[in-house]
């Protein structure tokens, strides 16, 4: 059978998107913050309507008013947390515990709420994860990576993409992740091999300065940590770019729909380059840049992102629409919910 190949494109523009976002900054400081819930809905609208695939874009329809509404009830548990713990300290452990198992349930509202109001050609997608599931990916896991030193960390990675990933939706199709923990905990062995010879390449090179400059008047010359500090900081850099674009890939390339596998083609040395060069920016331009380096990143995720149809990607899609419409009205009912995360 015929494989059709589909790539994703960003058309988004760094000027258009610098009116949105400097517009959003000013009008949340005039209203306290209020305007923030309109200002999250305008640039994730903005990136998503960018966003196309058969030259159809992508669409979020999420009401800014129930934004609002989960930011008020976070904040109104944040203020009786603070208010308890000032007046009863040794209620602040109680009060911790309780929020424990709260947490794996705001998480599946969160992804349900973001998911259901993420369209593409008019058909939502959905979110149906369970909250004992939940509550190991993101509680138990935890706890198993404290216990065994993080050894377990890779396959707590692994769990928590496979929960999102396995428990969403485009219309009625479920999205299928089939990577494997080990495959997980190569990409991280090997960037904890990168991570050592980084370790050992600044210990050599403050080593060198020790003999070079270590001492000033018999003292230590502040120049070195510095020095050592600023080396460190790129290393770490391309150890954290290749966990992100090998973790990526590996999710992305391994996760389908009926008829359609996905494909992600990031690049290592070009992700840890615009990590840079954005930082930079944004440092040199004291903020400024922050939409130029947002809409440069998007434009070079989204480019290396496509998916291979095996069938008829259009017949899929109005199938898709004829099915989920019947059902739609009462998902979005179940689904309506937002806790402004």
């Amino acid at each position: 059978m015929q494989t059709n190949h589909h790539p994703f494109e960003f058309h988004g523009n760094a000027g258009e998107f610098f009116k949105i976002w400097i517009v959003n900054i000013l009008l949340s400081i005039i209203t306290l913050g209020i305007y923030s819930a309109w200002a999250k809905v305008r640039t994730r609208r903005y990136f998503y309507n960018n966003t196309y695939l058969m030259n159809a874009p992508f669409d979020y329809l999420a009401d800014p008013v129930k934004i609002l509404k989960g930011r008020l009830l976070v904040l109104a548990f944040v203020i009786i947390y603070v208010a308890i713990a000032a007046l009863f300290p040794e209620a602040e452990a109680v009060l911790i515990l309780l929020f424990i198992p709260v947490f794996p349930w705001v998480i599946i509202k969160a992804l349900k709420f973001n998911w259901y109001n993420s369209a593409y050609r008019n058909i939502r997608f959905h979110f149906s994860g369970e909250y004992l599931k939940a509550l190991w990916v993101f509680i138990g896991s935890p706890i198993l990576v404290a216990f065994t030193f993080g050894l377990a960390y890779p396959y707590f990675t692994k769990a928590r993409k496979q929960f999102v990933i396995d428990n969403s939706a485009y219309g009625i199709s479920r999205f299928e992740m089939t990577a494997n923990t080990g495959q997980f905990y190569t990409v991280y062995g090997k960037a904890l091999l990168i991570l050592l010879a980084t370790l050992l390449a600044v210990a050599g090179f403050s080593y060198a300065l020790w003999q070079g400059i270590g001492l000033t008047d018999g003292l230590i010359n502040p120049a070195i940590p510095v020095l050592a500090l600023l080396l460190f900081y790129p290393f770490l850099m391309i150890v954290y770019g290749y966990v992100y674009t090998q973790i990526t890939n590996l999710s992305i390339n391994h996760t389908s729909l009926p008829q359609i596998q996905f494909e992600s083609r990031l690049e290592t040395a070009k992700i840890c380059w615009l990590y840079f060069t954005n930082a930079l920016a944004i440092i040199i331009s004291l903020g400024l840049l922050i939409p130029w380096a947002k809409i440069r990143m998007a434009r070079y995720r989204i480019a290396c992102l496509s998916l291979n149809s095996t069938g008829d990607l259009d017949r899929f899609i109005a199938a898709e629409a004829e099915q989920a419409e019947a059902v739609g009205e009462e998902i979005g009912d179940f689904l309506d919910i937002d806790i402004g995360l």
